[in-house]
């Protein structure tokens, strides 16, 4: 699919459509970032946006919410041209969006976070009347089917209620175009489904969804139709019906990418006397009676509902959260790490969930972050030898393809994909024996999974051992040679070889105590 020429307008089915872009384009200096997009979406439809990071969706979706102003071309809204020049128009228009982080006041209770910007219901000596604001947010809570008491700080509800919350929020302004960005990277697979049906909801009462995520299962358990972008352009407007997972990724990067739905299945059998890792009996009061072999070059999954103590479990072999009961031993070395630099001079590293809170330090430049836990090998009688270091940075980077303006750019200067990767590159940076992966793809584009997925798995195939926590289910079916099933922190089953499946998986966490 290499060289697919910029698509024309498609004409959207049943009916006149309520949104349409027209010739959109959007310009920051020298750079196209929407160039000449055209599509038209109709009431009542569930209409994905998918393209990699970089590819034109983001900036598109600020034109139409009045963060940017077109440079060209003009959007229609029911049959008329608007010009959003602040989202507080859009909004007044009924445009809405719900963002992958959505803006909230988080010890504010959940009634106070629905009237953000909304005034209030007051009585006549000009207090506010709650009474009647929590009534009216039990009802707009119920739109999206979600029952919490709406006194209750938004702070004590879990993930998927509070992207619910801010759903309702956007509902409540009488919305008839609602854009979802991002809204399930961080939900689990049930708290996935129950917004799905949500959403689904919203369409069938007509509203128009657009809903861009790079979980391209997603788009089709939910869309209608399909918009790719790459580079600034669409390419294409599909029916979802009749389109496969692959086809879509073709259409996404320009190419196919087959390797990334290769399955991994082969059992990986035991190398030697002892496994790399032997977890015994861990507990911690909230993790109860852990215990698993890892093999040299075994990608083994753990998975899990919400408070399953998935990532628990990686923190207390990574040394950043201690166990009261049982053991982790390493080559058959009882270990008890204090802290990271503990675990990283046994061979033990981690690459967090949220890159942005704690896997790298802003202020520094790509190379220090990726030599940040080595600098020891790097110093000499106290003195760092930074030519070296930057060298040694540069060769990882370089091997692992992170794009970026320079070595000495900061983190911030690169895409999800590449922040990610460049977090990666520290790993190859000095030899380790485990690595502890905790939604290694979070965030990032459809090319960007498939070269995590090959750095995983070339790390495998170089004798590391992997472990990988993951809300995406797919991932184990490609990547796992096993799968642990976590429930409430015990452990509750383990999935082998071609049994792995997200079906086997789910039936598991979701079955009865």
């Amino acid at each position: 699919m290499p060289g697919h020429p910029a698509a024309g307008p498609v004409e959207a089915p049943d009916g006149e459509p309520i949104l349409s872009f027209r010739e959109v384009t959007k310009s920051f200096g020298s750079t196209v970032a929407v160039n000449q997009v055209s599509v038209d979406l109709v009431a009542g439809e569930i209409h994905a946006l998918v393209g990699e990071n970089g590819a034109g969706k983001s900036t598109l979706i600020r034109v139409l919410a009045g963060d940017y102003t077109a440079d060209s071309g003009e959007i229609m809204l029911n049959g008329r041209a608007v010009r959003f020049t602040h989202p507080r128009e859009a909004i007044e228009h009924g445009v809405g969006c719900v963002h992958q982080i959505p803006m909230f006041v988080p010890n504010l209770s959940v009634t106070e976070n629905l009237l953000l910007g909304v005034p209030y219901e007051r009585r006549r000596a000009g207090l506010i009347d709650w009474r009647a604001e929590h009534r009216a947010a039990r009802a707009d809570l119920a739109e999206v089917g979600l029952t919490v008491d709406p006194r209750t700080a938004l702070e004590t509800l879990r993930a998927h209620e509070r992207q619910l919350v801010a759903v309702a929020r956007a509902l409540k302004r009488g919305l008839i175009v609602l854009v979802l960005d991002e809204v399930t990277a961080s939900l689990s697979e049930p708290e996935v489904r129950i917004l799905h049906q949500v959403v689904r909801n919203l369409r069938d009462r007509g509203v128009t969804i657009i809903y861009i995520s790079h979980r391209l299962d997603e788009i089709f358990r939910l869309a209608d139709r399909v918009t790719v972008m790459r580079d600034g352009k669409r390419v294409a407007t599909l029916a979802v019906e009749g389109l496969s997972q692959k086809e879509v990724a073709g259409h996404i990067v320009g190419t196919a990418i087959d390797h990334l739905f290769a399955r991994k299945t082969t059992a990986v059998a035991a190398t030697r006397e002892q496994p790399v890792l032997a977890v015994r009996g861990l507990g911690d009061g909230k993790l109860d009676d852990i215990s698993f072999d890892l093999q040299p070059g075994e990608i083994l999954g753990v998975s899990g509902l919400g408070g399953s103590g998935r990532t628990r479990l990686l923190h207390c072999l990574f040394g950043v959260h201690g166990f009261s009961t049982g053991e982790i031993l390493i080559d058959g070395k009882r270990c008890r790490f204090r802290d990271a630099a503990d675990a990283l001079a046994a061979g033990v590293a981690l690459v967090t969930e949220d890159r942005q809170e704690d896997g790298y330090v802003q202020t520094l430049p790509v190379w220090q972050n990726v030599t940040l836990p080595w600098a020891r090998r790097f110093s000499r009688f106290g003195l760092l030898n930074l030519a070296e270091e930057r060298k040694t940075a540069a060769e990882s980077t370089a091997r692992l393809d992170v794009r970026m303006p320079a070595i000495t750019a900061l983190m911030t200067q690169l895409s999800g994909g590449n922040q990610q990767k460049a977090i990666f590159s520290r790993w190859i940076a000095n030899p380790i024996k485990i690595l502890l992966l905790d939604e290694p793809t979070h965030g990032v584009d459809i090319r960007s999974k498939a070269q995590i997925y090959e750095i995983i798995r070339s790390l495998a195939g170089e004798g590391v051992a992997v472990i990988i926590v993951s809300s995406e289910l797919e991932e184990f079916e490609a990547m796992c040679n096993r799968v642990l099933l976590l429930r409430e922190g015990k452990m509750i089953g383990e999935i082998e070889g071609e049994q792995i499946s997200k079906d086997a998986i789910l039936h598991t966490l979701l079955a009865e105590n």
